[in-house]
């Protein structure tokens, strides 16, 4: 029996902040996205699956910083047909920063999102057919600095 490997995708942004990945066992089954008020601050994450215990794996990126959040939207990928094939979104100037400020979630089934200002410079993820998003890495520090994804084929 042939093993799965991940390839990944990205990341899109800029050099700032720290390494972050979550690559957990199970498909992710829940992202929170925070954000200031009028789209005026970055965005943070939170990505969340539920482990074969019934705990949940968790990680929060890009919520470091002062600023006031707002806002929250939460992406619930239900069942077990359902799962990400892409992201999008853009980044731009917060504060002198080039950080992540629109995301959006692309499942088989439908999307999610834009959240945040959509402005300056705009991605994709490019997934190709036959392929899903099974985790997320990229660079953070009190903002999401950069976001690419794991993928692996169905």
């Amino acid at each position: 029996m042939a093993v799965s490997t991940d390839t990944i995708v990205g990341p899109w942004g800029y050099n700032g902040g720290n390494v972050w990945s979550f690559r957990p066992v199970r498909k992710i089954n829940e992202i929170v996205i925070s954000y200031g008020g009028y789209g005026a601050n970055p965005i943070a994450l939170t990505f969340s699956c539920i482990k074969a215990d019934g705990s949940k794996d968790t990680i929060t990126v890009g919520k470091d910083g002062p600023d006031e959040i707002t806002n929250i939207d939460t992406v619930n990928i239900d069942g077990s047909d359902e799962y990400l094939t892409g992201i999008s979104g853009t980044f731009g100037i917060y504060l002198d920063n080039n950080v992540l400020r629109s995301i959006k979630f692309t499942t088989n089934e439908r999307e999610y999102g834009p959240y945040g200002t959509v402005d300056e410079t705009p991605f994709t993820s490019n997934i190709p057919s036959g392929y899903q998003i099974v985790g997320f890495l990229g660079r953070a520090g009190y903002y999401i600095d950069a976001i690419g994804a794991y993928i692996t084929h169905n």
